[in-house]
């Protein structure tokens, strides 16, 4: 006859079970959380700038990591290119299909001008292109964003590897439910496509196309909801002088000397380097612009940024305010980031006032989209999808199928 065991045998048993099971589980689900990690691109750097190095359209739009340097160091490398736009996710819209010499896009690495100074050390180590666009927030040219634009700060580096952060991400995206169980069981039934790496790339086709610029697709198609709907989330920074929309310190007149002082110190770094190189100021929503006016005291470090970059000697042009180049709140993306036309106007200006660009530039191209695409943040391609773009903002944009 069995002796029933006493309570603390049990509890001992208990725990021993459960221990093996948990220890058998984390045998199992290991090994294919990396497989799953492997299969949809999410740490696939290394393949996906091989892949687009080659010329093929292959995205990446990785849920692991949104820290970009490092994928966008090693395009830069593996395809040397003539020219290069740098900036933060606010130039990422310029296209490589505008540009008749190689070209990659390395925005959304610069949040301020320290980080801007390492990136382009960064990429002058390994190759030295013809010529460089740059584009500068105004932000960068205030304490409150920046207190040391002259630190050494090093070009963070991306973390797209197996990590034990990595590592739980597929979980905690079936729990949060940005994952289905069907995704989750994707690499067992062949569900993730080829020429996307990344979760975002494989769901919606989101990511950083071959030449390094950003697709926003899922919005644009409307399958996602605008984080920034109607403008909303910008134009309360602004009401409030929050976020990248500080107001001004008081007495403070103008963008502050030293930041100024520290880019000019970039910019004669890379003309003493013998790179051909283009300054611009990024543009604003007209919405987010009228705001702004409204509010015009607060603002001095963005309304005198330019009379103060052209009195230190730098050649720079204003995109601030797109609509004396035709654009509207139908081509942005959010309040203060521009669609792929918005990019296109701006380039075809950049290359009217400034000839050297001409021979980088495909004109011809620009004034097709400029003239067929208006009102839009998206200009189709057949590679990325065939979903049209929709009112996504609901501004009574008219958007034409292609």
């Amino acid at each position: 006859m069995l002796q029933p065991l006493s309570n603390a045998a049990y509890l001992g048993r208990y725990f021993k079970i459960l221990a093996a099971l948990a220890l058998v589980s984390l045998i199992l689900v290991l090994p294919y959380t990396v497989w799953w990690l492997y299969k949809s691109g999410d740490v696939a750097v290394e393949r996906a700038v091989a892949a687009q190095a080659k010329g093929e359209f292959a995205l990446l739009g990785s849920g692991v990591s949104q820290d970009f340097v490092d994928y966008k160091l090693r395009l830069y490398e593996a395809t040397k290119p003539e020219i290069a736009v740098v900036g933060s996710s606010r130039v990422m819209q310029f296209r490589g299909a505008y540009f008749r010499a190689p070209f990659i896009n390395v925005g959304g690495t610069a949040g301020n001008l320290a980080v801007l100074r390492s990136t382009l050390e960064g990429m002058l180590a390994v190759h030295r292109p013809k010529a460089i666009i740059l584009g500068l927030d105004f932000w960068w040219f205030m304490p409150q964003w920046e207190p040391k634009p002259f630190n050494e700060e090093p070009a963070t580096s991306g973390s797209y590897n197996y990590s034990f952060e990595s590592l739980k991400k597929p979980w905690s995206w079936l729990l949060d439910g940005k994952i289905t169980l069907r995704e989750l069981a994707a690499p067992l039934t062949g569900g993730f496509r080829s020429g996307r790496y990344g979760i975002m790339a494989q769901q919606t086709d989101d990511g950083f196309g071959p030449d390094g610029s950003w697709y926003y697709t899922a919005e644009a198609t409307g399958r996602r909801r605008p984080f920034d709907y109607r403008f909303e989330d910008t134009l309360t920074q602004v009401k409030y002088g929050i976020k990248a929309f500080y107001w001004a310190k008081p007495g403070q007149q103008g963008p502050s000397a030293e930041h100024l002082d520290a880019f000019a110190e970039i910019y004669c770094r890379l003309r003493a380097r013998g790179i051909a190189t283009f300054v611009f100021i990024t543009s604003l929503s007209n919405r987010v612009q009228t705001a702004m006016h409204q509010n015009e005291a607060s603002y001095p470090h963005q309304f005198a940024l330019l009379e103060a970059l052209h009195a230190r000697g730098i050649d720079v042009l204003d995109y601030t305010d797109m609509r004396a180049f035709g654009a509207d709140d139908c081509e942005f993306v959010d309040g203060f980031h521009g669609g792929e036309v918005v990019y296109a106007r701006i380039l075809r200006d950049m290359a009217d006032r400034r000839p050297v660009l001409l021979s980088y530039v495909n004109m011809e191209r620009l004034d097709a989209t400029i003239r067929n695409w208006k009102g839009h943040v998206l200009v189709p391609n057949k590679d990325l999808t065939e979903l049209p773009e929709v009112d996504f903002m609901q501004w009574n944009c008219p958007k034409r199928q292609p």
